[in-house]
């Protein structure tokens, strides 16, 4: 995964406030409490390459060739490397300590593109 977008709120309205942009923009809420929201957005990467192993595996390759599963063992770990690797994850939270009392590092608000 990725590193995760983690944003300091006030109270619960203003963690709401701060999740309505990622709600927006494609994120799903996960999980949500009185302290903390986390949401994800999902990324299976680009559709043109969707589509592309997909022609060649349905129709440019033939079935009894030995290209074929090699083929389609790249388009599987292409997908499941964006999935698991390229999703974001959002945490917003109103506390400012982990769960070993280690001080949490916040990323700016201003400069997070979503």
């Amino acid at each position: 995964m990725t590193k995760p977008i983690i944003l300091k709120a006030k109270d619960f309205d203003d963690m709401e406030f701060i999740a309505k942009p990622f709600i927006d923009n494609g994120y799903k809420i996960i999980s949500a409490d009185g302290k903390h929201i986390l949401a994800k957005k999902r990324n299976y990467g680009n559709r043109y390459v969707h589509i592309l192993f997909l022609f060649l595996i349905m129709f440019a390759i033939p079935y009894n060739s030995w290209i074929v599963y090699p083929t389609c063992i790249i388009y599987c770990g292409y997908f499941i490397y964006y999935l698991y690797r390229k999703s974001k994850i959002a945490l917003i939270t109103t506390e400012s300590k982990d769960t070993e009392g280690n001080m949490v590092d916040f990323d700016d608000i201003e400069k997070i593109e979503i």
